[in-house]
């Protein structure tokens, strides 16, 4: 999925619609690498398809190892809602569920969740839960 996902990213054009394949949040909790709530507080184009959302991190869910809770987050992600890009709203704050690839985050908006609802997850975690498989929900 993941392989779709960043090809998506790539390929992506204004003819394109972005679907989503419904996932509960537990599930995509576990499968993420992170999963963190976070403030928008920039968002940099990267070239024609691509830009780079910057969130100051609230909390922590999943990736405690490679991030912290108050520390500015890059995540990578389209430019454009047919892409499956992230809202773009400013000061706005989201649960997202990420990809990890070559030492960057990649998000989209299907790994995007009201923060109550990843709180929910997160708390009714089964303890020891372990990881099936690295495919994150972000777009497909």
């Amino acid at each position: 999925m993941i392989g779709a996902v960043l090809a998506m990213l790539v390929l992506a054009d204004g003819a394109m619609a972005c679907s989503c394949a419904p996932q509960a949040p537990a599930e995509a909790l576990e499968q993420s690498d992170a999963a963190v709530v976070a403030r928008l507080v920039k968002v940099q184009p990267r070239g024609r398809l691509h830009a780079d959302y910057r969130y100051e991190v609230r909390q922590v869910y999943r990736g405690q190892a490679t991030i912290d809770r108050g520390q500015m987050l890059t995540v990578r992600s389209g430019r454009r809602a047919a892409a499956c890009a992230l809202p773009r709203r400013l000061d706005h704050v989201y649960g997202l569920f990420l990809a990890r690839r070559q030492d960057h985050w990649f998000g989209g908006i299907c790994g995007v969740i009201e923060p109550r609802r990843l709180r929910h997850a997160a708390r009714n975690r089964p303890a020891g839960s372990a990881r099936a498989s690295v495919q994150p929900v972000l777009c497909g």
